[in-house]
């Protein structure tokens, strides 16, 4: 007896798009994106960590002087790691199977922007019929091959704690599922489902916690640091 196939890499990510902005990513695109690698090179992420320095004194009204760096390098990863994880996710929650997002299947593209862009070429996907088989893989691709060593190189680059990166990580997945949500009501138990078995994994353990239906992470994303940035 076989099981059900994985759905095709590229379709799945199609119709996963449809759950928002951060849900999309081109699939197969013609453009000749640059490989992960690079993007954790420590001249790049210095390049990038400027740019949000100055995006975030631009919003905030200050001299980029009064952000600091960690700071910077905080916001930049978590935009990262949620346009990564937000289509992984909900391609797990809608479709029921996981893009297999590594260092072989993403790139990444230059923009002059504080962010890049990212493209997949042949993802391959994997069936995930339950939420905890859905967090194995996440964690197994996304988590262990791509923020992981993101992660690292922001550590060395900016003294970015690994406690600061993997409650950003734990947060951007509880955000996709809020952002989900928004659109597909009837999505967010299994979302949430996700995110919980993804707190039982690896680094991700202990970044958070659910106090009933409200999800709390046990870290900062330092935006408080910022001029007038709040809690």
């Amino acid at each position: 007896m076989t099981g059900t196939p994985a759905p095709d890499g590229p379709a799945l990510l199609s119709a996963t798009a449809t759950l928002g902005g951060y849900f999309a990513i081109a699939t197969d695109s013609a453009d000749e994106g640059a490989h992960l690698g690079a993007l954790m090179d420590a001249a790049t992420l210095t390049t990038f960590t400027d740019r949000t320095q100055s995006a975030i004194a631009a919003s905030t009204a200050c001299d980029p002087s009064r952000i600091p760096r960690r700071l910077a390098a905080s916001s930049f990863q978590l935009n990262v790691v949620s346009r990564l994880i937000s289509p992984v996710l909900g391609a797990a929650v809608a479709g029921g199977a996981v893009p297999l997002f590594t260092p072989e299947s993403v790139r990444w593209l230059a923009t002059e922007g504080h962010s890049p862009l990212f493209e997949t070429v042949d993802v391959e996907c994997a069936s995930a019929p339950t939420p905890i088989r859905a967090a194995e893989l996440i964690s197994d691709s996304l988590l262990s091959t791509i923020v992981g060593p993101l992660n690292e190189a922001l550590k060395a680059s900016a003294s970015l704690s690994d406690r600061v990166s993997w409650g950003n990580t734990i947060s951007a997945a509880n955000g996709a599922v809020t952002v989900m949500a928004m659109s597909r009501p009837d999505l967010e138990p299994s979302g949430r489902a996700l995110v919980r078995a993804l707190l039982d994994l690896g680094p991700l353990r202990n970044t958070g916690v659910f106090d009933g239906a409200r999800f709390v992470r046990h870290s900062c994303c330092l935006f408080y640091q910022a001029p007038s940035g709040g809690l």
